[in-house]
């Protein structure tokens, strides 16, 4: 005979979903808040941070795996005695790579459509800041104001999609806008610690060389 117990399976409810490779502030208004894990439960890995379900940055017998998107199922086990419901992991479905890990870092732009830098485009030469992958943007200056631009999905050669852009919106007098973000729209390579960027067209490469 066999007792009720042996065919039982643990209570709770399975989940799939895809989660990022590392985490993120819980609460976006408030960027000292707890840490969370960023998931979303699309068919495709969603990379519109704002658009992020965040849960507990804690799933027993799981680890991110770093730059990489993971589809993930779990059970997921609610218990009265507890405020957030436990995540246990049944097995990974899917991984999908990160490319920003290419992009990310401090660089020096030392050429742009074949001419090098400083220049009269560029006086005062340009630097460009990709931010560790918690916030995900680049960060320049379009010789006036500071600017930050939202970098999303990045692929293998060229960054595939991008989100907001904000800028201080100071009034500039006497000043040239010159571009924050010279080539990065186009297709890259890294090669070390360069980072060329190109189109079809011989003579308009752009040279990011990293300076830390």
């Amino acid at each position: 005979m066999i007792s009720c117990g042996e065919n039982e399976k643990p209570a709770g409810e399975e989940e799939i979903f895809w989660i990022h490779s590392y985490p993120m502030v819980c609460n976006l208004n408030l960027p000292n808040s707890n840490l969370c894990l960023g998931i979303s439960r699309t068919a495709e890995p969603e990379f519109d941070f704002s658009a992020l379900e965040r849960i507990p940055a804690e799933i027993e017998g799981f680890t991110l795996k770093p730059y990489t998107v993971q589809q993930i199922k779990v059970l997921k086990i609610t218990q009265t005695n507890q405020e957030e419901p436990v995540r246990k992991l049944i097995e990974i479905l899917a991984e999908e790579k990160d490319y920003y890990e290419l992009l990310e870092g401090t660089w020096e732009v030392k050429s742009h459509l074949g001419e090098s830098l400083p220049n009269a485009n560029f006086p005062d030469g340009q630097t460009v800041y990709l931010t560790p992958p918690i916030k995900r943007t680049a960060n320049s200056t379009d010789g006036c104001n500071s600017i930050s631009l939202e970098i999303r999905k990045v692929g293998p050669d060229q960054i595939q999609s991008f989100g907001g852009m904000m800028t201080t919106a100071m009034a500039c007098i006497d000043k040239t806008p010159i571009s924050p973000f010279p080539g990065l729209g186009n297709k890259f390579k890294r090669e070390g610690n360069t980072l060329t960027f190109y189109t079809d067209k011989p003579g308009e490469e752009t040279i990011w060389v990293k300076k830390h």
